[in-house]
């Protein structure tokens, strides 16, 4: 048990550490709303697209979770950005915006998604149910 603890304690960190690399839209961005995109952000739809269509979208999952992770932290009032959207829905939603704009950037589809899910977001933490 303690092994287990001290395993989700590593990731944890590792995912904080993570939350500090990931650039932002809006954030780290110049008067213009202008930034670098590094990792998945740079590569184009029609990339993520073939890549879903082969199976090999589990990259691109990890980055996305990993995102999220970082706008329910930074974004105000906002406990989980998701709201009731799961994984495979906002898979759905990306790739529904890349078929759309195979031209734009995963980056551009990730924001859109953000931007849909906003209005729907979890604002606080669900109450446990009493024992």
């Amino acid at each position: 048990m303690r092994k287990t603890a001290q395993c989700k304690t590593l990731v944890l960190w590792l995912l904080m550490l993570l939350l500090f690399c990931i650039p932002f839209a809006g954030i780290g961005s110049d008067a213009k709303g202008n930034y670098i995109a590094i990792g998945f952000w740079s590569e184009a739809c029609q990339t993520f697209l073939q890549a879903r269509s082969n199976g090999l979208d589990l990259p691109y999952r990890h980055w996305l979770t990993g995102y999220l992770t970082a706008v329910n932290k930074l974004t105000k009032s906002t406990v989980d950005m998701r709201g009731t959207t799961d994984i495979d829905g906002m898979m759905v939603r990306i790739a529904k915006y890349c078929v759309n704009n195979p031209r734009h950037s995963f980056s551009r589809a990730v924001e859109s998604l953000v931007r849909a899910l906003y209005p729907k977001r979890m604002t606080h933490m669900p109450k446990s149910p009493s024992p």
